[in-house]
């Protein structure tokens, strides 16, 4: 759905960042202290950008914060895109993170909802997918990169994977290999991000007379599909 850095300058103590979409690619981003802070509710640092004149934009706001279950210190970011959509988004360091850097990623948590939907998905000669995603206000092209060595059985075994209009790499979702309980079918279990962030449910069913390794995508319906048995 969205990606990006977080870079900080420790000569100037100053920040930039670069953030990704299906939609948009903003390459460099300006991080400034909000020298008017007066409640602990405002914002640490404004987002700015240069318009085509080269004034001062400000599209969003970055908070320091501290994660309550790790402790670790991150920032939340708040940032309107061209279209005027707000997207709200975290930017966070792990053990493996450069000094100095922080990784854009969602937020997490928030409500799936039910759509229209249609896709395929084929098996390629790696073992990974590629396939397609449309709606009526989206149609994504997507490769599905297998996680062989994942650590535990619940996590996924795909994911998804397509590039922002600057040709960057995006996380869109995940992909469960799954088998029915009712007529142990294989079929496979899809949570995806649409270009817009909104987060969906779908399954990659197989259909009488596909080749090997194809799945048609349907609509998520609350317990297993009729069609997976």
């Amino acid at each position: 759905m969205i990606t990006g850095t977080l870079t900080q300058n420790v000569k100037t103590n100053t920040f930039t960042a670069s953030i990704s979409t299906m939609l948009f690619d903003i390459a460099r981003i300006a991080v400034v202290e909000n020298a008017y802070k007066t409640a602990d509710n405002h914002p640490d640092f404004h987002l700015e950008v240069r318009t085509p004149r080269g004034r001062t934009l400000r599209i969003g706001s970055m908070w320091k914060a501290v994660s309550d279950k790790s402790g670790r210190a991150y920032f939340s970011l708040a940032i309107t895109d061209k279209m005027n959509r707000t997207w709200r988004i975290n930017a966070v360091r792990n053990d493996k993170t450069p000094e100095g850097t922080w990784q854009i990623v969602p937020m997490t948590g928030g409500k799936t909802e039910g759509i229209a939907i249609t896709g395929k998905i084929e098996t390629l000669d790696d073992d990974n997918l590629a396939g397609f995603i449309g709606s009526y206000d989206f149609d994504m092209e997507f490769v599905a990169v297998e996680k062989p060595d994942k650590a535990d059985p619940n996590h996924p075994d795909y994911h998804i994977e397509a590039r922002s209009p600057a040709g960057v790499l995006i996380r869109m979702g995940s992909i469960w290999k799954a088998v029915s309980e009712r007529s142990g079918n294989a079929y496979l279990s899809i949570a995806f991000s649409s270009p817009t962030g909104t987060q969906h449910r779908a399954n990659g069913l197989r259909r009488e007379g596909d080749p090997d390794g194809a799945y048609e995508i349907v609509a998520y319906a609350s317990g297993e599909l009729a069609a997976v048995a």
